[in-house]
C-alpha cells in the first residue's frame, strides 16, 4: 500500500463496517502516541489519509478496512 493507490475503504465501529469510500491515498502517516502517561507506554499507528468524492478521509490501518483495488504508478 503505498501513495496513489486506489482503495476501498470502511471505517469500523463496534465491530461493524460503516460505508465502503473509494479513492486515492494521498498519504501515509506513521504516528507514535503515548497511551499510558503513566507507565511510559507507547503504541504505534499507521494513519492512511484517502482522498474521497472531495474530502480527505483519515482511516487507521490496525482499526479500520482497507482494501487496494488498483495500484498506482
Amino acid at each position: 500500500m503505498k501513495v496513489g493507490d486506489m482503495v476501498k475503504a470502511a471505517f469500523n465501529v463496534n465491530d461493524h463496517l460503516g460505508i465502503f469510500h473509494v479513492g486515492l491515498i494521498v498519504s501515509i502517516d506513521k504516528v507514535t502516541d503515548l497511551f499510558s502517561e503513566k507507565y511510559a507506554i507507547t503504541e504505534t499507528n499507521t494513519y492512511i489519509r484517502v482522498l474521497s468524492k472531495g474530502s480527505v478521509m483519515t482511516f487507521e490501518l490496525g482499526e479500520d478496512q482497507i482494501e487496494v483495488l488498483k495500484v498506482g504508478d
